[in-house]
């Protein structure tokens, strides 16, 4: 089991302790030191050294495949889809700037300005339950940091700071609608973690981030001393690849991420906000290991050639990736683009296929997140499902958040959770039906017109 003496400051220790109060959530013990980040509690800490028994039928999925976008809520992006927890009638906020009230409202912009989104900007937003503070944290970022002394730019992509309140549909992003339609859609999902990209990419591989969140004062740290997954498949002889997309392009059919040496806005083995792993001193002290740190080009010739890993992460660079001032139908064209590759992959009859954004962006949900400790869960983010053995056109009210990507691989391959939280998550199971034959897969158009919504839905045999 990894613990570390917590080492934090007392100043930072109140600035913690507040903000786990209007969280609504109990303060533990927690911290991490400035530069490496370890367990933050037992609770959280190493593995439980329980497995679950396999679920009938899941045997028949051999590849998990994890794409994780960034930066938009849920209501963002399907608040007006058929079926689901969408944005409430009737509701307005007051403008901070002192106009008239301000309800959602469709977006057809393809590029968004979005709203800060650190730690204090959840809680914030979440405002005890009242989830009314977006506006005005988004106001404020506009104030702080508009001209050219930003302290920080990225809060201030455009002049709109209402434009949190926006919501894209079937006309910027059909093909979201259209997977929705044809597969599972999960509004229930949270990013798990009340914080930033940071936090919830550790998430995503470690089910904790070892204490840190962003808080004011909190240094990012350098390393991270805790186990993550692939660590636990590597003790199984599972099979996984990370893959980094450096290119800043799509190609002209959305089918592979272009550009050269020159181009390239990121490393598969640069720690980033989003690419935390090299951190993992684990994986970047074993060559074996670190060797499977790769570019998005190896997915497409590894879909290609029939040869997916079981676990793959695919990890955007900031032009696909739908983070501002990112566009939403260049991220989407992206997607497919990586879908159809799988589709085509002859593995495809043994893949499922998980899309997420990391967290909210700034912009509007209205679903209060569950307190499950004093971390999270953070605000809820779009979930989508693919696969030949998805249900189809089902959206799924179940609760859950990155972890129970981690939990599904664990009752597939036999592997112990990682930490307590994790072991009681959901699953993700409601989103298949094993007894239907696999379907034949459905190849949209990986431009950024996309494919028009709907899409004739298949005629599923069983």
């Amino acid at each position: 089991m990894r613990i570390a003496k917590l080492v934090f400051s007392s100043a930072f220790a109140m600035m913690l302790a507040l903000t786990m109060i209007a969280l609504g959530a109990g303060c533990g013990r927690t911290g991490i030191s400035t530069t490496t980040a370890r367990s933050a509690s037992t609770a959280q800490a190493g593995s439980t050294g329980t497995t679950f028994a396999m679920p009938a039928g899941l045997e028949k999925i051999q590849h998990f495949v994890f794409i994780m976008q960034e930066n938009r809520s849920f209501d963002s992006y399907f608040g007006t889809y058929p079926g689901a927890d969408g944005i409430p009638s009737g509701v307005t906020f007051p403008d901070p700037s002192g106009g008239p009230a301000i309800a959602p409202f469709h977006d057809s912009a393809d590029v968004n300005r979005g709203g800060p989104h650190s730690w204090v900007n959840a809680i914030a937003d979440i405002d005890g339950g009242k989830m009314d503070g977006f506006l005005g944290q988004s106001y404020q970022a506009k104030v702080v940091d508009a001209g050219p002394n930003a302290t920080n730019p990225s809060a201030a992509v455009g002049p709109n700071f209402r434009d949190v309140m926006g919501y894209h549909d079937s006309s910027e992003i059909p093909n979201y609608w259209n997977y929705a339609h044809l597969y599972v859609l999960q509004d229930r999902l949270f990013e798990s973690v009340a914080s930033y990209s940071l936090p919830a990419h550790l998430y995503m591989l470690a089910a904790q981030s070892g204490g840190y969140v962003g808080v004011p004062g909190q240094a990012k740290p350098t390393e991270y001393g805790f186990a993550e997954m692939t660590e636990s498949l590597k003790v199984k002889g599972i099979d996984w690849k990370y893959y980094v997309t450096s290119g800043k392009i799509i190609d002209a059919e959305g089918g592979q991420v272009a550009g050269g040496l020159s181009q390239q806005v990121q490393h598969p083995h640069q720690y980033t906000l989003w690419n935390p792993l090299p951190a993992f001193s684990a994986v970047e002290n074993d060559p074996e290991e670190r060797a499977r740190e790769v570019d998005t080009s190896q997915f497409y010739r590894d879909a290609s050639a029939g040869k997916l890993p079981q676990v793959s992460w695919i990890i955007p660079s900031g032009p696909v990736s739908e983070h501002p001032p990112a566009g939403v139908q260049q991220g989407m064209a992206y997607v497919t683009g990586l879908v159809n590759a799988i589709m085509r992959s002859p593995e495809w009859n043994s893949t499922a296929i998980f899309v997420s954004w990391d967290d909210w962006g700034g912009f509007y949900d209205h679903v209060v997140p569950p307190k499950v400790d004093q971390y999270g869960y953070g605000m809820r983010v779009p979930g989508l499902v693919i696969s030949p053995y998805a249900k189809q056109g089902y959206v799924d009210h179940n609760v859950y958040s990155f972890d129970s990507w981690l939990r599904l691989v664990e009752e597939r391959f036999g592997i112990s959770p990682l930490t307590t939280r994790e072991s009681k998550v959901g699953d993700m199971l409601a989103a298949f039906d094993f007894t239907q034959t696999p379907r034949q897969p459905v190849l949209l158009s990986s431009t950024t017109q996309g494919t028009p919504y709907p899409y004739p839905r298949q005629t599923i045999q069983h």
